[in-house]
């Protein structure tokens, strides 16, 4: 199986290649600042199998230098619409790529997360939260 997707405004497209090695939540400081939200959904895949169409050149990057591991990682996004499209751990030297699971067009559900990084981080924010339903 393959996934497709795109950012926000479409001008960056993918496809993931067979299944990824693991899927998660990430609720890290990193995360939850690049997303403006309380974390982000990853599926990682070696970046040999991954394809991504840019043709107008709208991918830019932003190094994250302070990072929990001490290694930096490359953040590729949008610059069309600021859709983060994939993080680069330089500690596999780029041979691994972080997608966001929130990106892909079909079969969201299969890319469901395994585990979550940092729930202490989302736990600290959410204890006492009461759930409502509309």
């Amino acid at each position: 199986m393959s996934y497709t997707g795109s950012c926000l405004c479409g001008e960056v497209s993918f496809k993931l290649i067979g299944e990824p090695s693991r899927s998660f939540v990430c609720y890290c400081i990193d995360c939850r600042k690049g997303s403006g939200h309380l974390g982000q959904f990853i599926s990682q895949y070696a970046t040999d199998k991954v394809e991504i169409e840019d043709k107008n050149g709208n991918i830019a990057e932003y190094i994250v230098e302070k990072t929990k591991s001490g290694h930096p990682k490359r953040k590729q996004f949008c610059k069309g619409c600021g859709s983060t499209i994939r993080t680069l751990p330089m500690k596999f030297n780029g041979e691994v790529s972080m997608f966001r699971s929130s990106l892909v067009d079909e079969n969201f559900a299969k890319l469901a997360p395994q585990a979550a990084l940092f729930g202490d981080e989302k736990d600290r924010f959410t204890e006492g939260v009461k759930s409502e339903y509309c």
